[in-house]
């Protein structure tokens, strides 16, 4: 049986973000794809090497997110936000670590933010993946494109 997995902020997010990886950063397709605009200075794949803990709980997110359908991690989201009651959650961070990695990652994530239109969470995440299709998506999903226009745009900047 494949359970939720998400965490609850880090140091760069909120306790009121949760995050859901569909990959990690070791088998990042953009990187792959040579899509990332500073692969060498990916923090994801930094806590990866760092903490020994962090490639494999992103490996069963990452398998999680494989064997579930999207009415089944709709679901399992809800269920989650319920235990939230003292702190709400106000955000989703879909894909801290990696990025889409198929046309069938968007489109499963574009039904499970339907789902999850109407409990007032905000789904996010960062896409390098220009070269796939992101048709209006729901109004509680929000998509920024590296380098490219979503419904944001943002800029990846080395860190030095």
């Amino acid at each position: 049986m494949h359970k939720l997995l998400v965490s609850q902020g880090n140091h760069k997010l909120g306790k009121d973000t949760l995050i859901l990886n569909m990959t990690s950063a070791t088998k990042c397709p953009s990187k792959a794809l040579v899509l990332c605009k500073i692969p060498g200075k990916c923090y994801a794949m930094k806590a990866e090497r760092m903490y020994p803990q962090v490639l494999p709980y992103r490996t069963k997110q990452a398998e999680y997110w494989d064997k579930n359908g999207p009415i089944k991690i709709a679901a399992d989201l809800r269920e989650e936000l319920k235990r939230h009651t003292k702190s709400p959650i106000k955000y989703i961070r879909i894909s801290e670590a990696g990025d889409f990695r198929t046309q069938d990652d968007v489109t499963k994530l574009y039904i499970i933010a339907d789902l999850l239109v109407n409990t007032g969470v905000i789904i996010y995440g960062y896409t390098a993946r220009n070269d796939l299709q992101y048709p209006a998506g729901p109004a509680n999903l929000v998509l920024n494109g590296s380098g490219f226009m979503l419904d944001n745009m943002f800029t990846a900047v080395d860190p030095k």
